[in-house]
């Protein structure tokens, strides 16, 4: 092989050689910026190899992980189990606490009793005919049954009457419409308001169902019989919203729900919640404006996640803004697939649970949160501050961290004010509700269709709150209607029905104390 090499040591003409020295130079410089360059790509070739690996660490464990797994993965965060299973302070209703306590919410059974007879009188066991009956002898067991759905055809004959003194006709009262020449009772559109936005039904399965019990009835039927409903329960919603209002902390989430337009685009359902109520609302978007036309005139602590849009919350007046200290948890939980290391923040936030669950009234969570709070919370800043520069952004641990970073104002109001929920999972469970619903009926193909199911996942969700149950509350605030009588907002409704029922029990036990 020819050696391509020049040998300078023979070289003697000095302007070759300053030439030369200069196109080495210049070549030496141009390898070095290629050298540098590749290094940066590297390095970001790493971080996006980082940022994919703990992107798909995340996903395995939502989307294959069994529970089994998943439990086993709980027990390497080597946390005590929580003895006591009541809910936060925050999250309880006095309302609920009540009424589920007292007997006004338990069902019974029926119970129909059967006796069988001898199919034939011999005995199986010496063929012989005369058998005696042994009165108030039984073998018995029992067995549950169900009596299935039926729909019955009622026809309502209201008789005429004569005055023999003006002599003109009248006609008796018939029963209380949906609106005027309905064919489908009040008790009909709010079952069928329960299955869809309760029980998540879809109104073509209700149709199925209906047929299949002998009742003909088309899905836009159905669709218009929650509408009637809806309008004659309307003024409920506003009124509901207020009584949200009148609690010292409101929790606030969305979440994407499909919409069938001509565009096919995606809106989301808005909430608006505590330990009052839910309030939900409809939107295409997911700008902040929807949030802070939400939240015009309420006054109070409002918590939410680390979403951008809540980010005006903390220059309004009059409004506390508080971040949740959940989703805190989540970010550094996700970071223990790829280092195990930051369980140590997931263990001091579960400490933090620990201690808010042990508080029976504010004063407790205040005395508790100072005492043992505080030291747990600086505990968590000390080990954030202290392994910051030890990750890159990219990872699962550098994206928790700034997480704590960003929201790090809002995290530290609850150790200053006992009335601050540690997270906003109240406003996240409530979103089950729309959620499970997307899940069987798919989208909203309209925004009335959207604005109703809203109103009905705010009436409903109040409802469960107050410990009330919602199909016989909604039919007595229909009926209410109907007669022009004044409504009640769940919350209202369950007071009221707690002072009654605790008025009636001293009533009995002043009457059985008397001689």
């Amino acid at each position: 092989m020819k050696n391509l090499r020049y040998d300078f040591d023979k070289e003697t003409d000095k302007d070759f050689l300053k030439e030369a020295g200069k196109m080495l130079q210049e070549r030496v410089i141009h390898l070095e910026l290629e050298n540098l360059q590749l290094k940066l790509e590297k390095t970001q070739d790493e971080e996006i190899k980082t940022k994919l690996t703990g992107e798909l660490l995340v996903l395995r464990r939502r989307v294959f992980d069994s529970k089994q797994e998943k439990k086993e993965k709980l027990k390497d965060l080597k946390k005590e189990k929580r003895k006591n299973k009541a809910n936060l302070l925050h999250n309880q209703n006095e309302n609920k606490k009540d009424l589920e306590g007292s007997n006004t919410g338990e069902i019974e059974l029926s119970v129909e009793e059967i006796e069988h007879d001898l199919s034939h009188s011999q005995c199986p066991h010496c063929s012989n005919t005369e058998l005696n009956e042994l009165k108030g002898l039984f073998e018995e067991s029992t067995e549950y049954d169900v009596n299935a759905t039926y729909y019955l055809l009622k026809r309502h004959k209201r008789k005429k009457y004569k005055c023999n003194h003006c002599q003109k006709i009248i006609t008796a009262k018939g029963p209380e419409k949906l609106k005027a020449g309905a064919q489908f009772s009040v008790q009909m559109a709010v079952q069928i308001a329960c299955d869809k936005f309760q029980y998540h039904l879809p109104l073509e399965r209700q149709r199925i169902k209906m047929k299949n019990a002998g009742l003909e009835v088309s899905v836009k039927t159905l669709f218009s019989l929650t509408g009637h409903l809806y309008q004659l329960l309307l003024p409920l919603e506003e009124l509901n919203k207020q009584d949200i209002f009148t609690g010292e902390y409101a929790c606030m989430d969305e979440s994407p729900l499909n919409f069938f337009n001509p565009q096919k685009s995606r809106g989301y359902a808005w909430t608006v919640s505590n330990h009052i109520g839910a309030y939900y609302q409809f939107e295409p978007t997911r700008s902040g404006d929807v949030a802070k036309e939400m939240i015009r005139g309420f006054q109070g602590i409002v918590v939410t996640d680390g979403y951008g849009s809540y980010g005006f919350l903390g220059d309004q007046e009059g409004i506390l803004h508080a971040y949740c200290w959940s989703h805190v948890r989540r970010y550094f939980f996700d970071a223990m697939g790829e280092d195990k290391r930051a369980g140590a923040v997931v263990d001091l936030i579960d400490r933090l649970y620990e201690i808010e669950h042990q508080a029976a009234s504010y004063e407790d969570l205040k005395y508790l949160r100072e005492k043992y709070s505080q030291a747990i919370y600086n505990d968590i800043e000390a080990w954030v501050n202290e392994n910051e520069a030890h990750y890159l952004d990219s990872t699962l641990t550098g994206k928790a961290i700034n997480y704590f970073y960003n929201q790090k104002d809002g995290l530290v109001h609850f150790l200053t004010n006992e009335k601050v929920p540690l997270d906003n999972n109240m406003a996240e469970r409530r979103q089950r509700c729309p959620v499970m619903g997307k899940r069987n009926y798919l989208a909203f193909r309209s925004i009335d269709g959207a604005d109703i199911g809203m109103f009905f996942y705010s009436i409903i969700e109040s409802c469960k709150t107050n410990g009330l149950e919602p199909s016989a509350y909604l039919q007595e605030m229909a009926l209410r209607s109907i007669r022009k009588e004044e409504l009640e907002t769940p919350y209202r409704y369950a007071s009221r029905l707690k002072e009654e029922i605790g008025r009636k029990l001293i009533e009995q036990l002043s009457g059985g104390a008397s001689p």
